[in-house]
């Protein structure tokens, strides 16, 4: 069963921002110190490891409960 964990991205200081999932975003050890990492909502942790539902966190814990409870059956993002 899913469940639900906090959203968070990687954020620079000029607003871009990265996925926390995937490569670090900086380029340079000068660099780092630009990113930071911030809290946006809320996603789902799937059974098979994988995070997300394919559209934007929600705003509260409590919404992404309501999705996991209308879809017990979700095995995840994996297509493998």
């Amino acid at each position: 069963m899913s469940r639900v964990i906090e959203a968070k991205v990687w954020k620079r200081d000029d607003g871009r921002t990265a996925s926390v999932y995937g490569a670090c975003p900086w380029t340079s050890p000068g660099e780092k110190p630009r990113w930071s990492m911030v809290y946006v909502g809320y996603t789902v942790l799937h059974p098979d490891g994988t995070t997300g539902t394919g559209r934007e966190p929600w705003g509260s814990r409590e919404a992404a409960q309501a999705w996991c409870d209308a879809n017990p059956k979700f095995p995840g993002m994996s297509q493998g």
